[in-house]
């Protein structure tokens, strides 16, 4: 999968859900905190996961872009649930454009993980990092390739 391939589907997925902007990263991200990722699991046709580690900022952002509020304004859950929802429709997407638009794939639930995720054996992985305002994020995909 190419950077400027899954730049394209960050993009879109974000300015539709979020209303964000996404960019490459930039060369002097701004200091901030992780906090917990997001993963998804899929197991057909092969086996992989993809993982977005965003700081708090932009958290905040899409939460209260999708909301509509202030993110003070909403429980722990409904931002959760918000970013578990990104992070579902931006996978089924980037899914889609890997395998294709005919081939069908499982995909597990999100979840929130306070660790990173533990790396298959024999998968490879992929790290690419994006940018809103001065924020990098990073999405991470990890597939076992027969």
């Amino acid at each position: 999968m190419t950077e400027d391939s899954v730049l394209s589907v960050v993009r879109a997925t974000f300015e539709e859900m979020t209303f964000l902007d996404v960019g490459p990263a930039g060369p002097n991200p701004a200091k901030v905190e992780s906090g917990p990722i997001l993963f998804l699991p899929y197991s057909h046709p092969r086996v992989g996961s993809l993982s977005l580690s965003m700081p708090k900022e932009i958290k905040f952002l899409s939460s209260e872009n999708i909301y509509g509020e202030s993110w003070k304004e909403l429980s722990s859950e409904q931002i959760d649930d918000s970013l578990l929802e990104l992070l579902n429709v931006l996978v089924g997407r980037l899914l889609t454009l890997h395998f294709g638009e005919q081939s069908g794939y499982v995909m597990g639930l999100p979840t929130v993980l306070f660790d990173e995720p533990i790396a298959d054996h024999g998968a490879e992985t992929q790290d690419f990092v994006f940018q809103i305002d001065a924020y990098q994020f990073h999405l991470t995909w990890s597939e076992v390739v027969p």
